[in-house]
């Protein structure tokens, strides 16, 4: 995958990483899928995405990183059925949109007292977990019923709190990939959307 596409990286966006090569190696795309690449940087998922896939959106909070996304997207000629959107995560996402894969690398370091100017891209909250939670409950509002959430957690953020959000929003959750790190253990976690099944008494 590395050789495959020419991704070029501007300055200021999160360049494709070992995060970003787990998750993609583990993204099961299909020629039906539609995906939402949360968070999607210099768009190397948006990119191998609508290579293989029905239809792609990617969305980052970034405007530079949508800027890089597009560039991407027209080096390798992939415009068909991509498109790009600047997003407070889902926020700017329609209601009426839904997708069968939503796959997001999220910031997933927790605060600590240093700042850098690429917070943005690293610290996920205090405990590093905050804004990937925001993520699961706005995808489930956009995934069909066992459309599949993919998600890159850190060992130094708190997961269990992760798995209780997917938990509580209707995911089944597997663990599906992992690698350790010189000071982490980074893994990638799938959640199968189950909808919201009312009893019937």
């Amino acid at each position: 995958m590395r050789d495959l596409y020419q991704i070029e990286v501007f300055d200021g966006v999160y360049p494709p990483s070992e995060d970003t090569y787990l998750l993609l190696d583990v993204v099961d795309f299909d020629t039906e899928d539609s995906v939402l690449d949360v968070g999607c940087g210099a768009g190397l998922g948006t990119v191998l995405a609508a290579s293989k896939a029905h239809s792609v959106v990617g969305i980052d909070i970034s405007l530079e990183a949508v800027r890089n996304t597009l560039e991407n997207i027209k080096r390798n000629h992939q415009r068909e059925n991509a498109e790009v959107l600047q997003s407070d995560l889902l926020s700017a996402v329609s209601t009426k949109s839904k997708f069968s894969i939503i796959m997001f690398n999220p910031p997933y370091l927790p605060a600590d007292e240093s700042t850098t100017t690429m917070d943005h891209v690293h610290i996920g909250g205090e405990q590093g977990s905050e804004m990937t939670q925001r993520c699961i409950n706005q995808a489930a509002q956009h995934l069909y019923d066992e459309g599949r959430l993919f998600l890159v957690v850190s060992s130094l953020a708190n997961t269990s709190a992760i798995v209780k959000t997917l938990e509580e929003a209707y995911f089944h959750v597997e663990f599906v990939a992992e690698r350790s790190l010189f000071f982490e253990k980074i893994q990638v976690i799938k959640g199968i959307f189950r909808g919201h099944k009312e009893t019937v008494l």
